[in-house]
């Protein structure tokens, strides 16, 4: 049978975890299912992107620039449902929380949070409110409705008032690796740079990644500690966060910028610890990516993180800068707390994998057109 699968949400290098997915996703796919066939529709910031892993995947770009919202909108909605028309798919999968409504048969949406009612990130007051009546009209549309954690399925059923039988959780996993295992990354300059073990983090323009509270909780702990922070990613925009960072005048606590993929995965291998302070996450692959490779993590109770950590991090209140603090400094100096750390994060990443994900996203699929 034919697939549609709508990327028209995606802007490479922007969207970030959604951009992680779809693309793991389509390779995974790729691997398990060589009888169906696929068209993936991208916008043409996308075109470039591979998307084709294997020959019954096939590339659709429509003229449509994606960070032009009101655009792409209108093209999903109402040029995307005559397209679809022309392909007969035997189902429609959005990958990005918006279905084309108009469409016809049967529709599965992935919707990987609710972020958006708590958390205004870059967004205007208008986008917000056109993503969420796109949203909540998604879900009760579509057929199937995908999430990534029990934390994000319950905040559906909660704020969008639908049956629970109608929303699936689908774990992520993280970055995907050859044969099973992360192969070692020499440093890079920039850890030569540093010159001194690290705590890790990612940086980014949204506020809700709580980055100016871990600054002051690891200022809190440096006179106990040789450690620098290592923040990689984009700055905070102008907020509290940023001005916390800018204040500091602190030689240890390092901003790189965005980086790419190999010098952030040689980071994350030869970091010391790995921080997640986030207040708000619907799955959080660096967690698993850190527990991978070996790291110990120390990451938020908000969201999903507490699911997807198990057993293989350290949880601290992100509100409160004293306890994410005391959690950084019993990761870094309590040998046997990090030993125990690693084991288990190990394990725990072994429950998650792109291709388990295809497994149970396939099984929908066949569900929805049985």
């Amino acid at each position: 049978m034919l697939i549609a699968l709508n990327l028209l949400y995606l802007i490479p290098g922007v969207v970030g975890g959604t951009e992680t997915y779809a693309r793991s996703l389509i390779n995974a796919l790729a691997r398990q299912d060589s009888d169906n066939e696929y068209s993936v529709f991208l916008s043409k910031e996308a075109a470039d992107l591979d998307v084709t892993p294997a020959p019954n995947f096939r590339r659709v770009v429509c003229p449509v620039v994606a960070m032009k919202r009101a655009a792409r909108y209108s093209w999903e909605q109402g040029v995307l449902p005559l397209q679809l028309l022309r392909e007969n798919p035997a189902l429609v999968h959005s990958l990005g929380y918006v279905i084309p409504l108009a469409a016809r048969g049967p529709q599965v949406v992935s919707v990987h949070d609710v972020n958006y009612l708590g958390h205004t990130g870059r967004r205007t007051a208008i986008g917000r409110r056109a993503f969420r009546f796109f949203v909540e009209r998604t879900v009760k549309r579509a057929d199937k409705v995908i999430t990534i954690s029990e934390f994000s399925r319950g905040e559906i059923i909660r704020h969008m008032d639908v049956p629970g039988d109608k929303v699936q959780v689908i774990h992520l996993a993280g970055r995907e690796v050859e044969n099973g295992s992360a192969a070692p990354i020499p440093p890079s300059e920039i850890q030569r740079n540093i010159g001194r073990p690290y705590i890790m983090a990612f940086s980014s323009l949204s506020a809700h990644k709580n980055i100016g509270r871990l600054v002051t909780a690891f200022r809190k702990i440096s006179a106990s500690v040789p450690h620098a922070l290592v923040l990689v990613g984009h700055m905070p925009e102008k907020n509290a966060a940023r001005s916390e960072i800018e204040s500091t005048g602190d030689d240890r606590i390092i901003f790189t910028g965005h980086l790419p993929d190999a010098e952030v995965e040689s980071l994350m291998q030869n970091a010391s610890l790995f921080a997640f302070p986030s207040l708000y996450e619907g799955f959080g692959m660096p967690v698993v990516d850190a527990q991978h490779a070996g790291v110990p993590v120390a990451c938020s109770s908000a969201g999903a993180l507490p699911e997807v950590a198990g057993e293989g991090a350290v949880v601290f209140d992100p509100l409160s800068v004293d306890d994410m603090a005391s959690a950084l400094q019993r990761c870094l100096l309590d040998m046997d707390l990090r030993l125990t750390l690693i084991a288990n994060g190990y394990e725990n990443a072994k429950r998650f994998s792109w291709d388990k994900t295809a497994r149970e996203t396939l099984d929908v699929y066949s569900a929805i057109t049985s």
